[in-house]
């Protein structure tokens, strides 16, 4: 087969032939779209705001936040920081050599180009010696491409800033990675991976029309960085060959909201309960809730107008003094996918905690009595559209809940997901609150084996950190991040140097040796340990497994249902009994009957397709 650039494509429809030599023709029509997209992702928010200056790209040229393409150079010195470079002059005393796992040694300089694609800020860096006339491949690139993703889950109106510097990874600049960031790859802006994967999409495009086709691709990045890398991949496949999830959560779609609903009845009714019994209501280890209260519930308040990111806070929202503002809520960030209520304007919200028992595992525990259990059900509530505590439980949206599945915004685990190898790792961060709980991982397998029937391609590791650090004999701290990208890239080599059809079997037929389950003992020794909810088992035992509210309340290890289907209260199933007046309060407070965990959830659909379309175009 043979491969072309084609370029001096027009926006728009374009016919391309290619004659052979011996004059056979080939004809294709091509889309090519513009570089400020939209593609696949719908309608481009407003209001907007450039952040090209904060960027040190200097002001925008357009209403689109473009910027001028700039290229800087920077060299790594013996003191192990990167410094400015300046081509034409003299060599740094201090500069050092890399040798990438290529084999070859070269000067450790790397060249930084910055521009914006689909409104994004992105930063491309790659190993050059701006003093020869070589570059990329013949020069120190290994022909693999790495891509960070960030982390958190916002709300911002705006293109997002970062430094020039930002891209500088010596972890993969070293090895002779190219490397990749962008502002709308770090989740805290937009919380959106439809438009995240869009923008990916379109910065690998431009990587390979301008620096060539890239063996392989990998992810790598924390938290929101992890959603991302599991969400894009499971919807648009083919654009990362391998995930780095480290922190993980499956998606977005965390049920945050419980945890403001159960701090705020601790604030008042439950203000009395000692901490055994709050932690057993929560699962978490004590005090997480508190946590992602304080970290993430306002992404749910419409009037958080920090949240919004606005330098012109009269544009926001506020339900009495601007109801046309714009709403600072994840929501929001996905109009385009889950639809707009056409009574309000306001984008549909999928989130709902109808017929959902708090606490049950804890009740049924012995934990919490019979009454407290009532009591937490009946003063729970809900949130209401503008993100406010309402004192009813609060139904999603089912045009919302529907649209989030078939997007892969509920990410069931299928898609492109069956077909890459996954190395999940993780810091253990229960013990001090975190939200980071290590429960999240067995959460993502589940939801891989619901989808695909198995889950050999995921492998989970985790080691200790801050309270305490997992360290070997010489008193360094592991470095997961270095084990799990030496590992990913034999693992992808091997992919790539065998010809048989992608496939999940293929995955697995090149899994390597140290591609399997394991945890760091706090001497720092690697430990084999299936990864599962066995509490005598050794790494158990080391990193205490916990729960959290959906589960508490009998949801799936997958917790992947936004809106549960109902049945009838039967009391014999309970493990404790209820005097006849806490019966009538609890039939009180769930009419319509409980939440059954062993049904799907209601609108709980497949995935719709890959690179599925939200709305117009830039061509449409």
């Amino acid at each position: 087969s043979a491969r072309a650039r084609v370029s001096g494509l027009r926006d728009g429809a374009n016919t391309v032939t290619a004659t052979a030599a011996r004059g056979a023709m080939g004809t294709i029509e091509l889309t090519n779209y513009p570089k400020d997209g939209p593609i696949f992702s719908g309608p481009h928010m407003t209001p907007y705001e450039c952040r090209t200056v904060e960027s040190g790209l200097g002001e925008p040229l357009d209403e689109n936040c473009n910027a001028a393409t700039r290229y800087d150079w920077f060299y790594k010195a013996t003191d192990g920081d990167f410094k400015p470079f300046t081509p034409g002059g003299s060599t740094p005393a201090d500069l050092t050599p890399t040798t990438t796992i290529d084999g070859r040694t070269v000067p450790y300089i790397v060249r930084v180009e910055s521009g914006v694609i689909n409104r994004s800020v992105y930063r491309l860096a790659v190993l050059d010696d701006p003093v020869t006339e070589a570059f990329m491949q013949d020069e120190g690139w290994n022909g693999r491409l790495g891509v960070t993703f960030g982390g958190g889950c916002g709300t911002k109106y705006n293109q997002g800033a970062n430094t020039v510097e930002s891209v500088l990874s010596d972890l993969y600049l070293s090895r002779g990675f190219a490397f990749i960031n962008s502002t709308e790859l770090v989740n805290n802006q937009h919380c959106n991976q439809v438009l995240q994967g869009e923008t990916l999409m379109m910065l690998k495009e431009h990587f390979i029309e301008t620096y060539g086709v890239p063996k392989w691709t990998v992810g790598t990045g924390g938290s929101g960085g992890a959603i991302q890398q599991l969400g894009i991949t499971q919807m648009y496949p083919g654009l990362l060959d391998g995930l780095q999830p480290s922190l993980a959560y499956p998606d977005s779609s965390l049920h945050t909201a419980d945890c403001g609903l159960i701090e705020n009845f601790f604030r008042n009714e439950g203000a009395s309960w000692p901490k055994a019994k709050k932690q057993a209501v929560e699962g978490y280890y004590v005090d997480t809730c508190a946590s992602w209260e304080r970290s993430f519930v306002p992404v749910m308040f419409a009037e958080n107008a920090r949240g919004c990111d606005l330098s012109d806070e009269s544009l926001v929202y506020n339900a009495r003094n601007n109801p046309r503002g714009v709403r600072c809520t994840v929501q929001e960030m996905r109009a385009n996918i889950y639809g707009r209520d056409p009574a309000t304007g306001f984008a549909r919200k999928p989130q709902d905690n109808v017929g959902v028992q708090y606490g049950l595992k804890a009740l049924n525990d012995g934990v919490i009595t019979p009454g407290e259990f009532v009591l937490l059900n009946e003063k729970v509530g809900g949130y209401d559209i503008d993100g406010k505590l309402v004192a009813q439980r609060v139904a999603g949206d089912p045009i919302a809940i529907r649209n989030a599945y078939e997007s892969g915004l509920m990410n069931s685990g299928g898609g492109g997901l069956a077909n890459v190898p996954i190395l999940s790792y993780r810091w253990y961060t229960d013990e001090i609150s975190d939200i980071h709980s290590r429960e999240r991982d067995l959460s993502v397998r589940a939801r891989l084996e619901k989808a695909n029937g198995r889950s050999d391609n995921h492998v989970i590791w985790i080691a200790g950190r801050t309270a305490r650090p997992t360290a070997n004999a010489e008193g360094e701290v592991v470095d997961l991040s270095s084990l799990a990208l030496d590992v990913m890239t034999e693992w992808l080599d091997a992919m790539a140097a065998d010809d048989a059809p992608l496939s999940p079997d293929k995955v697995a037929a090149n899994k390597p040796a140290g591609a399997v389950d394991a945890f760091w003992t706090l001497e720092g020794v690697k430990t084999p340990a299936v990864m599962d909810w066995d509490m005598s088992s050794p790494v158990n035992q080391v990193y205490p497994i916990h729960l959290e509210p959906r589960l508490v309340a009998g949801a799936p290890i997958a917790n992947d249902v936004f809106k549960c289907q109902l049945k009838p209260i039967d009391f014999s199933e309970y493990e404790v009994e209820f005097a006849p007046s806490q019966q009538r309060r609890l039939e009180r407070v769930f009419p319509d009957g409980v939440c059954d965990w062993s049904k799907p959830g209601v609108e709980q659909v497949a995935l719709g397709g890959a690179y599925q379309k939200w709305g117009a175009s830039a061509l449409d």
